[in-house]
Order: C-alpha cells, then sequence, then structure tokens
C-alpha cells in the first residue's frame, strides 16, 4: 500500500482551520442596509452616507467602514445614526462605552451600533421606534 495523501495530522490541521478561514474571511456577512419602514407607524425619508473622516474620533478607532444618517416621518421624527463596523464586538464595545443622553438610544445589531435621537417626540416614542427598528434590521 501506498502513503496516504493527507497525513491525519495534516488533515486535523486542515478541519480547524476552515471554520476559522471562513469566519476571518467574512463569507457569509451580510450588508447593513437601513429598514424602508419600521414597525408600520415609521417610513424612512432620508438616508445619507457620511464621510467616515467626519465621524466621532473613538469610532474610527475602533474599525469603521461606513456611516449612514437616516430620518424617519412618523412618531418622534426619529434621526439614526448607523455606523458599520469591521465586527460585531466593536459595535458591542461601543454600545457599553456610549454614555448616556437625554433623547438619545443607543444599540448594536451584529455590526452597526446604531443611535438614534429625537429634537420633537417623546421617549416613549423613542423607545417604541427603537424596538421596531431592531426587528425590522
Amino acid at each position: 500500500m501506498g502513503e496516504p495523501m493527507v497525513s491525519k495530522r495534516n488533515l486535523l490541521g486542515w478541519m480547524l482551520a476552515a471554520p476559522l478561514a471562513l469566519v476571518l474571511g467574512g463569507c457569509g456577512e451580510r450588508k447593513l442596509e437601513l429598514p424602508q419602514t419600521v414597525g408600520g407607524e415609521w417610513k424612512l425619508r432620508t438616508r445619507e452616507q457620511l464621510a467616515a473622516l467626519n465621524a466621532p474620533r473613538n469610532i474610527q478607532a475602533l474599525g469603521l467602514q461606513s456611516w449612514w444618517q437616516a430620518e424617519y416621518e412618523g412618531p418622534a421624527a426619529p434621526t439614526v445614526f448607523l455606523y458599520e463596523m469591521k465586527t460585531a464586538a466593536t459595535a458591542f464595545e461601543l454600545v457599553q462605552k456610549h454614555r448616556s443622553t437625554p433623547g438619545v438610544i443607543a444599540l448594536n445589531i451584529d455590526r452597526a451600533f446604531i443611535t438614534m435621537q429625537t429634537v420633537r417626540g417623546t421617549m416613549p416614542e423613542l423607545n417604541r421606534f427603537a424596538g421596531a427598528f431592531e426587528k425590522a434590521f
């Protein structure tokens, strides 16, 4: 009998490395999209991609990929800032470090760090929007 083409040691190495390569390679990463409608009460009115160089420095430093501002029509007329990060871990880190600010909600979904605010609505309306936004996202 001849030598096996792949040794057990090499096969084990491939079995361990393949899933890691898929994770590190970003396979299966979904594109982050702002929902057109949220909870049946809000509609996307405007959406604008902002220059990454104008984002807060602490967010840039953690691996910002893109930055969006959106405004929704509906109760509280919320403004949403979506920061697309390189990893979900950095988006989570940002939400953990976010300082509580009246009229602002911060959350993370996957690789997105999201802040939402209102200047003319109430916090209960903004909280309702945040819950519906998370489901729609």
